[in-house]
């Protein structure tokens, strides 16, 4: 091990003291400019006072907003259930059903309908499974592996795979044409980039945001030449540009807070019509250490991993984005006994491949991509998961990791989303640079410390536990519930007023 890496984790130990949490991530205020996504007292607060005439974000205010408050605040009596619906009295709940007692026909575009395919798609397909029990769904993709009792699925026509720009607009005009109005869809809801869609849910950091933010005047003049002699960055550019145009009726779901603040200031997004719902997760029983240490080694018996060995995971498609080369650099800088685990496709090899040759040959297990199951199985296997990535919205694999107890190290808000709600030293280890091996490599040490990896373990699962996927589906059904009221009482108005002129 060299100096600077020693230096590095000695520096890294007399900070292992877990952090306070910043005054941002403990603000209990009610505004949006923080980028914070909604709790249960604000969501109440907001679906009370729905008027599609008013801001539907505005929290309620004066003796209405007190009431709303007194009623999230209070304790749960015996019997009555946790979370959103327990803090609900009867009057409320049935003022605000009554217009939704019919379930809605609901829309939902995605060109990969598939629950292992990525972070995205896992979480298209979830939010349906969580509410396809109260509204009629219809998945319009591509290509399509799943079943869920009461959906309704629709082949998009794939006529080719290149260029993928030219697709992305078949389907997009495909999809446009198949839910026009005259099919009866009470909610469009795209996670793609289609002008169709008054529910836009947006997954990635905009490529317009990428090719022109923070950018000169001249800069911006040659990235523009680019955009009009390339056939696709232009269709990219107006695809997003009539996605993201704001509309009398559309939505923008973002599923992080960086990325809602880049929607909002960059994008020009209205905040009026914008909420932060990030993805979900099924916590499992809460284990104690004892209990975990046991299924770790029946978990490394059954994939094959050494027992004694300290199993580092790394979990990605993209190996550029997600940092296989800061893992492996670091891997080099640690003891022989600590092995690295890669799952996922880790596309391209050749950006990897001679870093395991020439460094860490025989410390470096490839398991490729895995289904649901096995994944699961490496989370309870292996001692930490490292996720040093260079960009990431949200960061899906840090959550399941963490809803299975297993510590994690992760990039910082600014290249993964996740972070913005994560705590340094406490629900994770938070990297400054995911390009430096030599800091990984030593908050690797750190984390695998007995105080500070129990300590991770217990906090990580804490906060899991308060992003289950019911709560999401319950935030994004508000959503859906809203564009429905607003519709029926502009259509109640309209035909109001055609009876006055009559």
């Amino acid at each position: 091990m060299n100096a600077a890496f020693i230096k590095a984790i000695s520096e890294m130990l007399g900070k292992s003291k877990p952090k306070e949490k910043s005054s941002l991530s403990s603000s209990s205020g009610g505004d949006f400019s923080g980028g914070r996504p909604l709790n249960e007292e604000e969501l109440l607060g907001r679906r009370v006072g729905v008027n599609p005439d008013s801001a539907f974000l505005q929290p309620l205010s004066g003796a209405a907003g007190l009431q709303v408050q007194a009623q999230a605040q209070a304790p749960l009596r015996g019997g009555d259930t946790p979370g959103f619906k327990g803090i609900l009295n009867k009057e409320i709940q049935s003022s605000i059903s009554t217009p939704f007692n019919q379930p809605l026909k609901i829309a939902v575009l995605h060109r990969n309908f598939d629950p292992t395919a990525g972070g995205a798609e896992h979480y298209a397909v979830a939010l349906v499974e969580e509410l396809a029990h109260l509204h009629e769904f219809h998945v319009f993709a591509q290509h399509i592996d799943h079943h869920f009792p009461g959906v309704t699925y629709h082949q998009v026509p794939h006529l080719f795979v290149r260029p993928r720009w030219l697709n992305q607009f078949l389907y997009a005009a495909y999809c446009a044409w198949a839910t026009r109005k005259a099919q009866g869809f009470d909610i469009v809801h795209s996670h793609e980039n289609t002008w169709s869609g008054n529910v836009q849910t947006v997954h990635v950091m905009p490529l317009t945001h990428n090719l022109f933010a923070g950018k000169s005047t001249h800069q911006k003049a040659i990235q523009w030449l680019k955009v009009c002699f390339s056939p696709r960055l232009l269709c990219y550019v107006v695809l997003e540009k009539l996605r993201l145009t704001n509309k009398p009726g559309r939505w923008f779901i973002c599923v992080s807070q960086p990325l809602h603040k880049i929607l909002k200031y960059s994008m020009g997004c209205s905040p009026q019509a914008m909420m932060t719902i990030p993805p979900g997760v099924h916590v499992k029983e809460l284990l104690s250490q004892g209990a975990r240490a046991l299924r770790r080694l029946q978990a490394r018996e059954r994939l094959g991993l050494p027992e004694h060995a300290r199993c580092l995971l790394w979990v990605g498609h993209d190996a550029q984005k997600k940092g296989l080369d800061t893992a492996l650099n670091a891997l080099a800088l640690l003891p022989s006994d600590y092995v690295l685990i890669i799952a996922g496709a880790a596309k391209p090899r050749e950006f990897w491949a001679h870093l395991v040759r020439h460094k860490v040959s025989e410390r470096v297990l490839e398991k490729g991509v895995v289904n649901a199951k096995v994944l699961s199985e490496l989370y309870e296997a292996c001692d930490l998961l490292i996720h040093p990535t260079k960009e990431d919205t949200f960061g899906m694999v840090v959550l399941e990791a963490m809803a299975q107890g297993l510590p994690v190290i992760v990039s910082g808000a600014q290249y993964c989303g996740i972070s913005a709600e994560l705590t340094d030293h406490e629900t994770a280890l938070i990297l400054q640079s995911p390009e430096d091996p030599v800091e990984l490599a030593g908050k690797v040490v750190l984390a695998l410390q007995g105080l500070m990896a129990d300590l991770l373990s217990t906090k990580a699962q804490e906060w899991a536990k308060t992003q289950d996927w019911s709560r999401m589906a319950e935030l994004q059904n508000t959503v859906y519930t809203h564009i429905a009221y607003a519709h029926n009482n502009q259509h109640h108005q309209a035909h109001e007023d055609s009876q006055r002129s009559l």
